[in-house]
């Protein structure tokens, strides 16, 4: 196994972390495990998506298995709702990054990164703070690169390879807020 398990929090975020990795001369394992996403049918888009752009990166891939994990995320997501969602993604991230940390040091990986720092939309302080406790706590590395200046690029590459692009991060509640959002956009303009 090579030196970086890298948590792929989707395909098209993935479309600019791997090759962004390998300019650096590290061939990644792409990690996909992802237990916020609700509800089923949505993870398996994603879960289709990241397959995909496995077979067009020729990318190794670790899919964990998500069965059993979505029921127990939901019941914590509807007690995050009613929390600041600052508190709500910094434990997700907890949650998210802790399982990769612990893949990485159970599969004999020294480092491990994740593909969540592409988006501009995400709290970079609060990947690094769940990376680095996630590090400590397994004895690994979290390595990170900031790539919120290749996201668009990711648009046109997802649409390159037909990939399925999500409309909100993850969780019930993060849904709830982008349609909310989407919504008042609408009746602005």
């Amino acid at each position: 196994m090579n030196d970086l398990l890298l948590h792929a929090c989707c395909g098209p975020c993935a479309t600019v972390a791997v090759p962004a990795w390998r300019e650096r001369g590290i061939e990644p394992v792409a990690w996909f495990h992802n237990p916020n996403i609700q509800p089923a049918a949505e993870l398996e888009r994603r879960t289709e998506s990241m397959r995909r752009f496995r077979r067009a990166a020729g990318l190794e891939l670790v899919l964990e298995p998500q069965a059993g994990d979505t029921a127990s995320w939901d019941r914590w997501a509807l007690r995050q709702r009613s929390a600041a969602p600052d508190e709500r993604c910094a434990a997700c991230l907890g949650l998210r990054l802790g399982a990769a940390a612990a893949a990485a040091a159970r599969l004999g990986v020294r480092r491990f990164g994740t593909t969540l720092t592409v988006s501009p939309y995400q709290r970079h302080d609060l990947i690094e703070r769940a990376g680095a406790a996630a590090a400590d706590e397994h004895g690994v590395t979290f390595v990170s690169l900031d790539l919120r200046d290749s996201f668009r690029q990711s648009y046109g590459e997802s649409r390159r390879l037909g990939l399925y692009r999500q409309p909100y991060c993850g969780c019930a509640a993060s849904k709830w807020e982008a349609w909310h959002q989407r919504a008042a956009r609408k009746r602005a303009g």
